[in-house]
């Protein structure tokens, strides 16, 4: 067995034994009251504890001791998870507590990212970007200090995924040091580095702005996907990349919805919703169309595929407005014709697979597929919601597969750039040729 893997399991022993710990003694009454009574285990001392550890884990590794640093290390970014647990199970929140806590991560990471960006010995695979470095203490520091004026002082989803995301990168680049791992080169660590730094923007915009905001913010990231995506595919005929900003928007329009729902917000932002479908998934994917219906070797006509990129263009405008605007009513969770996004994407992936093939047919079978999916978005066929009604209804076991998938997938298009596009532009051609037949509301699901 490596180093690597053995120390990597010794990790996930010490998580589990302390989740184990933590949940057993913060549930029983004796251990409740002993916890509450001895100062050093409240939320707020460990807190406290762990801010110069991150500085001995940096002086262990210098010295070489790259075992000890990484096991210190992991120790007590463990507790983090410890001090949440006895803070709501055993009645000690505190104000104090939700500056200091995220205070004291910050404490253990920083001095370990600075080390594996300046330290003489940090191999050149895994040595961090100096910018990239500052610019997450920037903006990380800058959410420390927005709790001083923010109502909004508790961790957010966003500082939660950073903070786990930096562990990783931190323990990721130290296992490195000790063996060379497979999938890890500098363009997954400089990726790596880059999401952290989106992760850590994302938490302070949401602690400053209004919660009402957050709805328009994912709307406007759409709206600015189908932009990017209109520009390579128009200006350098990159219609892989443009169908990726278009399937990374499709994600913006779905989580929009459910912020809207959950924290409200503007009395545009139906409309400016709209907008940014109809650029996304409408002038991005018309552009598509008509380009890539006409490239290369293709025996459609420029004519015919301007025909086509209309017709597709028109039906999903008409698609947006009969949402606000419906002709028959269904439940609550059913759309009234193929949903935007769902036609968007059954239309790019038939585009890029008429490309990837050089076959006289392949650009008819592409076209017949943009044809079908604009027929299917104005039809009155009712559709299944894919967040609201399909998502929460797959087991555990398909959503942790498609988790794995999708990682997969990730490790494969930055280690193995040119070999992802094929399996991607499939990937979602399947998913949306199967919603389009599969997802159909039932007599049943229309009743309820």
């Amino acid at each position: 067995m490596s180093q690597s893997l053995l120390l990597t399991i010794v990790i996930l022993l010490m998580l589990l034994a302390e989740r184990l710990a933590s949940f057993y003694f913060t549930r029983q009454p004796w251990s409740r009251a002993f916890i509450q009574r001895c100062i050093l285990l409240h939320p707020n001392t460990i807190s406290l504890i762990r801010i110069p550890m991150g500085l001995v884990s940096v002086l262990l590794i210098s010295q070489g001791l790259w075992t000890c640093g990484i096991l210190w290390f992991a120790f007590w970014m463990i507790t983090d998870l410890t001090d949440g647990t006895i803070a709501r199970n055993c009645d000690l929140s505190t104000e104090t507590g939700k500056w200091l806590d995220p205070l004291s991560d910050k404490c253990m990471y920083f001095p370990c990212l600075l080390y594996l960006s300046l330290g003489q010995d940090i191999h050149p695979e895994v040595r961090l970007n100096l910018w990239g470095v500052l610019a997450f203490i920037g903006i990380d520091t800058l959410g420390q200090f927005s709790r001083l004026f923010s109502q909004k002082k508790a961790a957010n989803s966003f500082g939660k995924a950073k903070t786990a995301l930096v562990t990783i990168l931190l323990s990721t680049a130290a296992l490195y040091h000790l063996e060379p791992l497979t999938l890890i080169n500098s363009n997954v660590v400089s990726y790596m580095l880059f999401s952290c730094v989106l992760l850590a923007f994302l938490s302070v915009y949401c602690k400053v702005v209004p919660d009402f905001w957050y709805a328009n913010t994912l709307t406007f990231a759409n709206f600015l996907c189908g932009l990017a995506a209109t520009w390579v595919v128009c200006r350098h005929n990159y219609f892989t990349l443009g169908f990726v900003l278009i399937f990374i928007g499709q994600f913006f329009d779905l989580f929009d919805g459910r912020l809207a729902r959950k924290f409200g917000s503007t009395k545009r932002g139906a409309f400016f919703d709209d907008v940014a479908d109809a650029t996304s998934f409408g002038l991005a994917v018309g552009c598509m169309i008509f380009r890539g219906l006409s490239y290369g070797n293709s025996i459609i006509p420029p004519w015919l595929a301007v025909l086509c990129a209309i017709f597709y263009t028109t039906c999903l405008v008409y698609r947006l407005y009969r949402f606000l605007h419906p002709t028959r009513q269904y439940p609550k969770g059913i759309f009234q014709g193929l949903p935007s996004p769902a036609g968007a994407l059954l239309a790019c992936s038939g585009v890029l697979v008429g490309l990837m093939h050089s076959h006289p047919l392949s650009s008819i079978f592409a076209a017949l597929l943009v044809l079908l999916s604009s027929c299917l978005m104005v039809s009155n066929i009712p559709y299944r919601h894919f967040g609201q009604s399909l998502w929460p209804a797959f087991p555990v076991a398909v959503k942790l597969l498609l988790l794995v998938v999708l990682t997969v997938f990730v490790n494969i298009m930055l280690v193995k750039r040119r070999d992802w596009e094929f399996a991607f532009v499939w990937f979602c051609m399947l998913i949306s040729v199967l919603y389009a037949f599969f997802a159909i509301a039932s007599r049943k699901q229309l009743a309820e």
